[in-house]
């Protein structure tokens, strides 16, 4: 992952009510080039003020990989992207796993979310300023 941290900015009012409507969000990383890898759909939650997302297949899951290889690139919210920073977030398991199942109810695939290797694949979107 990048190390210089990248100039980020807070959520506006408009951002945060589409990321509420929208249960699952696009992500793409960025190559060193610039250029976006593929997108891929995911879940997030709201812990706080942090926007968070997990990969389902831990770190070693290919949209994982990408997005902390340059440690930025984009999300896309129902057609409306916004350039972000993925910064790995860790400490506070327990509360996303708590707010995934309030988010998402209990089915399998939120089990896998709230089961390692998942759960050390959780990394905060921050918009890039």
């Amino acid at each position: 992952m990048k190390t210089e941290p990248l100039p980020t900015r807070a959520w506006t009012t408009a951002e945060l009510a589409d990321l509420d409507r929208s249960p699952l969000i696009r992500v793409a990383g960025a190559r060193a080039d610039g250029t976006l890898r593929h997108f891929v759909l995911i879940g997030h939650v709201r812990i706080g003020h942090d926007e968070l997302i997990r990969s389902l297949n831990g770190t070693g899951g290919a949209w994982y990989r990408g997005a902390t290889r340059t440690g930025h690139g984009e999300i896309d919210i129902d057609g409306r992207r916004t350039r972000v920073a993925f910064i790995r977030d860790s400490g506070r398991e327990a509360e996303v796993d708590q707010a995934l199942r309030a988010r998402y109810g209990n089915d399998s695939g939120v089990r896998q979310m709230t089961s390692s290797p998942a759960r050390e694949a959780t990394l905060r979107v921050v918009p890039l300023a």
